[in-house]
């Protein structure tokens, strides 16, 4: 019995060793998405996603990241949510001076997330902007390429469905930036066409592809990592860039940023 509970010991120290090792490299996470509506002149059009870094730095002064977007081709960036960590204030300058270098590298677009919400958005808000990010509180941009457009929307966080409506225009293509992943049904009433999120951490320990817990959405969570679809909605779930503050190391769920392709239907 006590070679057994020597065993469980070290190999749980193991797990936990591993996880703390893991967490602190991150991977460029490469997918392509098709999208029915989307116009032929956007075919290729790219979005790099960074959600959840949660006032993580990488390297000195966060340089291992900066260098790592710096060596991508992307056309906009994209901030899904808990950039900040709202247990640790000290550390907020990590994930402003993320946003501050990224914005200098391409057009950088940031939503709210359940963290700035606790923090106070209309704070993070100004100082975002004065860090030049553009920050969608519930807002539309549009990219116009010759006659076609893609837009996109940015949702405050817990944002209705019925506001989130109101923003899309009709018979254009969509991409929503909102926090919350387990929201999408209430996404896809809105017609979108896809919706980048976050959140989830991957389901924190994924074992067989399977996350064990998520923040609203419990133990085995159903949208943790990558593609799904709601109805003719699509929905891509980062696993995120940073790790919770409160919350043990990641295991077998390394960090990640996302490097989203948009591609026509292939025929």
């Amino acid at each position: 019995m006590l070679y057994v509970l020597c065993f469980i010991l070290i190999a749980g120290m193991g797990l936990l060793l591993y996880g703390w090792w893991d967490t602190n490299r991150f991977d460029v996470r490469k997918t392509e998405i098709e999208l029915e509506r989307l116009p032929a002149a956007f075919d290729g059009f790219t979005i790099l996603q960074v959600s959840d870094l949660h006032n993580r730095a990488y390297g000195r002064d966060g340089r291992d990241l900066i260098r790592a977007v710096e060596g991508l081709s992307f056309d906009c960036i994209a901030i899904t949510g808990d950039l900040l960590d709202r247990h640790l204030p000290k550390h907020r300058k990590n994930g402003y001076r993320f946003a501050m270098e990224a914005a200098k590298l391409g057009p950088t677009y940031c939503v709210e997330g359940n963290h700035e919400w606790n923090i106070g958005w209309a704070e993070v808000m100004k100082d975002l902007r004065k860090r030049s990010v553009r920050v969608l509180n519930n807002e539309a941009v549009s990219f116009q390429r010759g006659d076609a457009g893609l837009e996109l929307i940015g949702s405050r966080n817990m944002a209705t469905d019925e506001e989130i409506r109101a923003l899309v225009t009709p018979n254009t293509c969509s991409v929503l930036l909102a926090h919350h992943p387990e929201r999408i049904e209430d996404y896809a009433r809105t017609g979108v066409d896809l919706v980048l999120s976050g959140h989830a951490h991957g389901g924190h320990v994924r074992l067989f592809g399977q996350g064990l817990y998520s923040p609203d959405q419990g133990v085995l969570p159903r949208y943790t990592s990558g593609v799904y679809t709601c109805g003719k909605t699509k929905l891509y779930v980062s696993r995120g860039a940073g790790n919770h503050s409160f919350l043990p190391p990641r295991i077998f769920n390394r960090p990640e940023i996302d490097l989203i392709t948009l591609k026509t239907p292939s025929r």
